[in-house]
């Protein structure tokens, strides 16, 4: 299949776009999506200092509001209903208390310390007027990059589409999304790793026309009195959730299959599996036992 892609790093992460068929123009058109992730890296990502996020951390506390745009607005009123769809689980600030963890999940604050930063966790405590956006607390932090990277997707597949691209898939790490089928008729596939015995296998998704997203990741576990736990982390006490620990879910776009895994991963176990099979969307979970459940594992 021939095919004009592109690849670089956003957000931090690998990124791919590819435009099947080879047509005039597709390295404009990679190149305006570029400049779009560009410009919402710039906007939302946590990890720039000058980003709308970045600035109402900085001013937590402090009374001063940061103003937001239409764009903004909208965003943080989408975050808000996953706050209160994930019955207040799904928290952006909670990006603080993986500060008392190691990169292997073990917590280094002392019981004390971690009480201490559960206070400065709520997402309730976000303020937004017509002046903006503010942070109740000083020391407070909020990081949208895990919704904005899912939204940045889909404004790319948008850009396409609005020129006509009938062939393509975009990707930042753990996020995909298409257009249509591959320029041959062939389907657009995505490996994902399974549990396999005392393993993993790779097995490959069909993603025509859709959206993926994949949150958590089985083999990055933390061990705790012999029990396996995700690195999802509640905002309640501070500790590993008992949750899936992965989930995978295909849906119309990038941000409703991202907004469905990550919701489906901060319940608990059972919870989050009733939670998937009544979404109606195909998905996948590894539960904490390392066993596959949903229409997609009986699939692979």
């Amino acid at each position: 299949m021939q095919k004009n892609e592109i690849r670089f790093r956003s957000f931090g992460k690998a990124c791919r776009i590819a435009i099947g068929g080879s047509h005039d123009g597709d390295y404009d058109l990679l190149a305006l999506c570029q400049e779009e992730l560009a410009r919402l890296e710039e906007k939302f990502s946590t990890h720039l200092p000058s980003s709308i996020p970045s600035q109402i951390n900085q001013s937590s506390g402090t009374g001063a509001y940061i103003p937001l745009d239409a764009e903004a607005l909208s965003l943080f009123h989408y975050v808000d209903a996953l706050w209160d769809e994930s019955k207040h689980i799904f928290d952006p600030t909670t990006r603080i208390i993986s500060d008392c963890y190691d990169s292997s999940g073990k917590l280094l604050a002392s019981q004390d310390q971690l009480g201490k930063i559960l206070k400065l966790v709520g997402w309730r405590d976000l303020e937004i007027t017509s002046k903006g956006a503010h942070l109740a607390n000083a020391g407070m932090l909020i990081d949208l990059n895990s919704c904005v990277q899912p939204y940045a997707l889909d404004s790319l597949r948008k850009i396409l589409l609005k020129y006509g691209v009938e062939n393509a898939l975009i990707e930042m790490d753990q996020d995909v999304v298409t257009i249509g089928k591959q320029p041959d008729g062939a389907n657009w596939l995505v490996g994902v790793r399974v549990p396999q015995g005392s393993s993993a296998a790779i097995v490959r998704l069909k993603l025509n026309h859709k959206g993926f997203a994949l949150r958590g990741d089985f083999e990055q576990i933390t061990l705790h009195n012999g029990e396996r736990f995700g690195r999802a982390l509640s905002p309640v006490d501070g500790q590993a959730i008992p949750g899936l620990l992965s989930v995978i879910v295909i849906a119309e776009n990038c941000l409703t299959a991202c907004s469905a895994a990550s919701i489906a991963r901060l319940k608990t176990e059972a919870t989050g599996l009733k939670w998937l099979e009544a979404l109606g969307l195909p998905w996948m979970a590894v539960d904490r036992q390392l066993k596959c459940h949903g229409p997609l594992a009986r699939k692979a």
